[in-house]
């Protein structure tokens, strides 16, 4: 959300105003992260025991979902800045530095659960490290930007225009996490057969929306650039576009989904002998598959 505001005035080619508005957008992301951090890891367990959490796995979620809060900073620190080298129109380096993150991840999942035997927390370590490492380099990488003086400074005005955006996107993410929080309470209910196979059909469904949400995050800096030049013809165009591809793509996940839901389930379980959690897990990707359209429509026009 506060690479918005940024690619506005990139387009309007402000670039002192642009520099006010990243350091801004810094100073709140730092503010933010703090407060979020210490709330997530103070109520890790209250609320997993509030959703219901079974008591079999509920030690392993707490270790997991408690070291992955306290990488918030971390987490602010990348999207930060790879949003905002986004809004500037360089899509290249963000992307380059996740696949390291994924790469290195992965890495050290295999490192720390299997020679380390760390279990849970390894799972946990390897994400967290990652994310600050790439974040760190993704930072020192960020040379676009160099401030004069002055910019630095806080500024109420830019402060609330960030805001007004970026307030307004989280509370509509957190509105859909929310849901999948109640979402969440009501399948913990069913035990923990019922966990793992929602868990491993969200994986594989994320896996297959990540493009329809990566369409969204083109359109926010495509349409903030345009429209800080005036260009709203190219808006429209764009949302154009933008639509057809979601479409396209969105049929073509239904259909694999609809004759591989199995092997890519596969990447998550042993499909062999979980075959209660596979057929849970089917029927939950088909009613997800079946609203892909709508769904790429809503994000493309939503950001």
């Amino acid at each position: 959300g506060f690479a918005i505001p940024i690619a506005q005035l990139f387009g309007a080619r402000d670039y002192s105003d642009l520099r006010r508005h990243v350091a801004n957008a810094a100073w709140l992301c730092i503010a933010f992260s703090v407060v979020l951090t210490i709330t997530t890891v103070t109520l890790t367990r209250p609320l997993l025991v509030l959703m219901q959490t079974p008591e079999d796995i509920l030690d392993g979620a707490v270790i997991y979902i408690g070291w992955i809060f306290a990488s918030i900073p971390f987490i602010f620190l990348y999207n930060m800045v790879a949003s905002i080298m986004r809004a500037l129109g360089d899509s290249k380096t963000p992307l380059y530095f996740l696949i390291l993150t994924s790469a290195l991840n992965i890495g050290l999942d295999l490192l720390f659960i299997v020679p380390f035997k760390m279990g849970i927390l390894g799972a946990a370590l390897a994400t967290d490290i990652s994310q600050a490492i790439s974040g760190g380099f993704l930072c020192r990488k960020f040379e676009v930007l160099h401030m004069q003086k002055g910019e630095l400074a806080f500024s109420k005005r830019a402060c609330i225009r960030l805001m007004g955006i970026g307030v307004p996107m989280g509370l509509q993410c957190s509105i859909t996490a929310i849901g999948s929080v109640i979402m969440q309470w009501a399948v913990n209910v069913l035990g923990s057969t019922a966990v793992a196979a929602v868990t491993a059909a969200s994986k594989t469904m994320n896996l297959l929306t990540v493009p329809l949400e990566s369409v969204g995050t083109a359109m926010a800096t495509y349409s903030g650039q345009n429209l800080g030049a005036a260009r709203m013809d190219r808006v429209r165009k764009g949302v154009t576009s933008a639509l057809l591809i979601a479409t396209v793509y969105s049929i073509a996940s239904a259909l694999i989904l609809h004759f591989a839901d199995v092997a890519v389930m596969s990447l998550f379980l042993d499909t062999t002998t979980e075959v209660e959690i596979v057929a849970m897990g089917r029927e939950y990707l088909f009613w997800n598959s079946v609203f892909f359209v709508p769904l790429g429509a809503l994000i493309v026009w939503r950001y």
